[in-house]
């Protein structure tokens, strides 16, 4: 037989032994496959124009799952070089050589690679029509994209995956020249050493962590540059101190409990409680990475799933009416109204003219686009308090209650009293509240108006083509400022219609004769933007989040067989003097309890603190957002359960068995 086949009958006779790294493998083939597919499929690369890059989405996501499916595989075959080196160190006494034993570990890795790249491609063909679908209904496309077989996503799939494959096979046939004949043998006795633990470490760790929710709760959302500048400095701080805290806060606490003698002495607690002290240095990274790997998946989901579910008030907030555009040419005016009328499938229900003068304004703490106070005079588009109040009663943003939530019935007492709408990412309603504006001339002549901001808000009723800085003013300041020649002013046009998602084909025409320089938008064109973009990111991020909670599942799963083997004698012992094999199962399932539950409590705890800081102050606490939000969390709780109660049962038979 040669080295070759003894290699594929290893694999044969030991599948049950391989299965969880097998089927993680496939899914990582599967899974960049569907990427690939959806990356270079003409149609998708179709959809990206303008803010909709969907190809570009893809792109970066296809590099995440090459990235994170690359350490992963890494990590799964350490565990598989870690669990045979005594079968080794066996070949070796039997008389292979060194060089034989490498062969043979190269062809067993490189057998795997091969099948579950064999088993992994056609899967990810069968799916992807499905998951091309499932993208277009998250997309709430009309378009009926036809399933290809990309050749080219079929090609780098296998060259990115025979590359990992035959990296991992190398290294593990390099491992039998690294380790002696006693090395190998007693590689099951190799121990890691438990960490002591600073109480100083432990107590930098709870600060750095606080600090860094402090800062992401009240800083990461004044805009510009200082949000880029306050988010990276919160992720040194929560990564930095998750590492410090389970290095020695961690191994703190489980001391107190060994010192806690009517605890300790209760039961099994003497045994679970030294395992896992005895093995918690070895843990203690590992655990921190899958809890901040964790927390960003969490967060990840949970943001993009709370922005999709969010998405008709958004779109409400970018396009208030149905049509929008400049009026004032009487001949383009009249085209557009029967171009309306021509189109049976919609009907108009409402016509507003808002008036709109543009001047330039001047006020304390105003923090422009670019988070900056700006010290000199801005652009400001001023409307009047009776036409705000009429966009919010006949536009798209009286069908969604959510947008009604953020955008209000605005009731002016005084006449220099003015509603002020900020183009800025401040983190708070009624941030320039009993503040003075100066509004005045662009052309600098004429009367200027000081005006006090009863309060303001981040969110308009002009759109975001159309929008920008806002005051509204009561009509009577309103109509001053339009009678003074030295103020210019534009009138826009909206229409509302019946069902602006059937006004595909009237958007169509109508963009072919509204020339650019009219502003002209559409609730339907926003929407459709809003669902291409929003869908392919929610979409990306439920399949890595499925990927990055399986990887880090199975992370925990092989760290808990390797200490599982290299446990097999201390178990054996209990068991001879008098331990039963129920106690044995109850001692390892409080051991495991804690390595999973640490990282999955740390990571509900960081994504939490991100999801009240970004999802409730950008969008608000809505029920939909919090059962979404919830909805993710349990689910990512399940899995996690899911691979505890595998990991006990895997752990348990191996520590019981006498081969």
């Amino acid at each position: 037989m040669t080295l070759f086949k003894l290699g594929v009958s290893n694999v044969k006779h030991n599948f049950g032994k391989y299965l969880s790294y097998f089927i993680s493998t496939v899914f990582s083939v599967f899974m960049l496959f569907l990427f690939f597919s959806i990356y270079f499929n003409k149609q998708i690369q179709a959809f990206s124009g303008g803010k909709v890059k969907v190809d570009t989405a893809f792109k970066a996501a296809s590099i995440i799952v090459i990235i994170f499916s690359a350490l992963f595989i890494w990590y799964a075959n350490s565990f598989f070089i870690k669990s045979r080196k005594k079968e080794m160190a066996l070949y070796s006494i039997l008389g292979m050589k060194k060089k034989e034993i490498g062969t043979l570990l190269f062809s067993e890795n490189i057998f795997l690679g091969l099948f579950s790249i064999i088993l992994g491609l056609p899967l990810g063909i069968i799916v992807s029509r499905f998951i091309l679908q499932l993208l277009v209904n998250m997309m709430k496309s009309n378009v009926n994209i036809k399933f290809t077989l990309e050749p080219n996503a079929v090609i780098a799939t296998i060259l990115i995956f025979a590359v990992v494959f035959i990296f991992n096979s190398i290294r593990s046939s390099k491992v039998v020249y690294k380790y002696s004949l006693i090395e190998l043998l007693s590689a099951e006795k190799e121990c890691e050493v438990s960490t002591e633990g600073s109480k100083g470490m432990a107590l930098i760790s709870i600060l750095m962590i606080f600090v860094g929710y402090v800062i992401a709760y009240t800083k990461t959302l004044q805009g510009g540059s200082q949000m880029v500048y306050f988010g990276l400095l919160v992720l040194v701080l929560v990564v930095t101190g998750t590492y410090i805290l389970f290095n020695n806060l961690i191994v703190i606490l489980l001391k107190r409990l060994k010192k806690n003698k009517k605890l300790y002495y209760k039961g099994e607690n003497l045994v679970s409680i030294s395992q896992i002290l005895y093995r918690i240095k070895a843990n203690s990274n590992v655990l921190a990475t899958i809890a901040i790997v964790s927390a960003v998946a969490i967060t990840a989901l949970g943001f993009t799933f709370s922005l999709y579910m969010s998405l008709e008030k958004q779109t409400a907030l970018a396009a208030p009416y149905s049509l929008m555009y400049k009026a004032g040419n009487k001949e383009l005016d009249t085209k557009i109204y029967d171009v309306i009328n021509k189109h049976k499938e919609v009907k108009i229900t409402h016509r507003s003219n808002i008036s709109i003068v543009e001047a330039s304004g001047l006020t304390n703490k105003y923090k422009g686009p670019n988070g900056k106070d700006l010290k000199v005079p801005f652009g400001v588009k001023i409307i009047s308090e009776s036409e705000y109040n009429e966009i919010l009663r006949y536009s798209e943003l009286n069908k969604s209650a959510d947008s009604l939530k953020m955008v209000k019935k605005l009731k002016l007492n005084k006449d220099n009293d003015c509603f002020f709408i900020e183009v800025s990412t401040t983190d708070k309603k009624g941030f320039l509240k009993g503040e003075n504006v100066k509004i005045e001339s662009s052309k600098a002549r004429g009367e200027a108006f000081n005006l006090n901001i009863v309060d303001s808000d981040v969110n308009g009723v002009l759109g975001y083509n159309l929008g920008g800085t806002t005051v509204v003013v009561t009509d009577k300041a309103f109509k001053r400022l339009t009678n003074n020649n030295a103020y210019s002013s534009i009138l826009i046009r909206g229409y509302s219609l019946n069902d602006s998602l059937k006004s595909e084909k009237l958007v169509s025409e109508l963009n072919k004769i509204i020339p650019n320089e009219a502003y002209f938008d559409s609730y339907f064109s926003e929407h459709v933007s809003e669902y291409r973009l929003m869908g392919s990111y929610v979409f990306i991020g439920m399949f890595l989040g499925i990927l990055f909670v399986l990887s880090t599942g199975s992370i925990l799963y092989y760290k808990q067989l390797i200490e599982a083997f290299a446990d097999r004698e201390r178990y054996r012992i209990l068991r001879k003097i008098g331990t039963k094999k129920k106690e044995t199962k109850h001692i390892i399932s409080k051991q495991l309890a804690l390595i999973f539950g640490m990282p999955l409590i740390i990571s509900l705890l960081h994504s939490s603190v991100a999801l009240a800081a970004y999802i409730v102050k950008l969008m608000g606490a809505s029920k939909l957002v919090v059962e979404s939000t919830l909805a993710i969390t349990a689910g990512y709780i399940i899995v996690y359960l899911f691979y505890y109660v595998i990991s006990v049962s895997s752990y348990t038979k191996i520590v019981s068995s006498n081969n």
